[in-house]
């Protein structure tokens, strides 16, 4: 391993993170698939976890050099959040584990969003350690415009859910269990 190797975790990080957050939005708004309370947590659980990863790639962009403790303090948001999101997939997976239950959306191969979460998030976990395993003093900086971009993908997709997490609910203090419509759209009466 290299100077290279925080930076590589880091970037991998981000970029498993943004593509299942992009597939669930994806799956909200092409399938009409809405996400549950649990869901909606686990999104926010991976929004979280993104942070220490970009955290870590725009101090290597920075003038000053990238300190070990800093890095480490990041890799552990990550850990934190991917536990989180964790025990939040881990709930879900519970509530459904039960026959003749068909679990709660439909299965990307054979396996349910909220499975495919947890995964991720003990992926998460396990690349965070890997990270942390090999900090260097001196790393190598990243081209600024692939950061730039990865903060852009992640603040667009984070906007997007929270726009459609609060379209969701609507005025309600609370999202359904079983969310079948946008009751904002609904509330507005521009929705049946």
């Amino acid at each position: 391993m290299d100077a290279y190797w925080t930076r590589f975790v880091a970037w991998g990080q981000i970029v498993a993170v943004c593509f299942v957050l992009t597939g669930s939005v994806l799956y909200q708004f092409v399938l009409g698939e809405l996400p549950c309370p649990l869901c909606v947590m686990q999104r926010l659980s991976f929004l979280l976890a993104c942070v220490g990863p970009i955290l870590i790639l725009r101090a290597r962009n920075a003038e000053a050099p990238s300190h070990k403790s800093f890095d480490a303090r990041c890799f552990a948001l990550t850990i934190f959040a991917s536990l989180a999101g964790g025990a939040v997939s881990g709930r879900q997976i519970l509530l459904h584990i039960v026959p003749p239950d068909p679990g709660y959306g439909p299965p990307v191969l054979h396996v349910h969003l909220y499975t495919w979460a947890l995964i991720v998030f003990v992926c998460l976990i396990i690349s965070s350690a890997a990270g942390v395993m090999d900090l260097v003093a001196h790393p190598k900086v990243l081209s600024s415009w692939l950061v730039k971009g990865a903060m852009l993908w992640i603040m667009t997709l984070a906007v997007v859910i929270v726009t459609a997490t609060f379209v969701m609910e609507g005025f309600h203090k609370a999202l359904p269990g079983d969310p079948k419509r946008y009751e904002l759209l609904h509330q507005l009466r521009i929705t049946h």
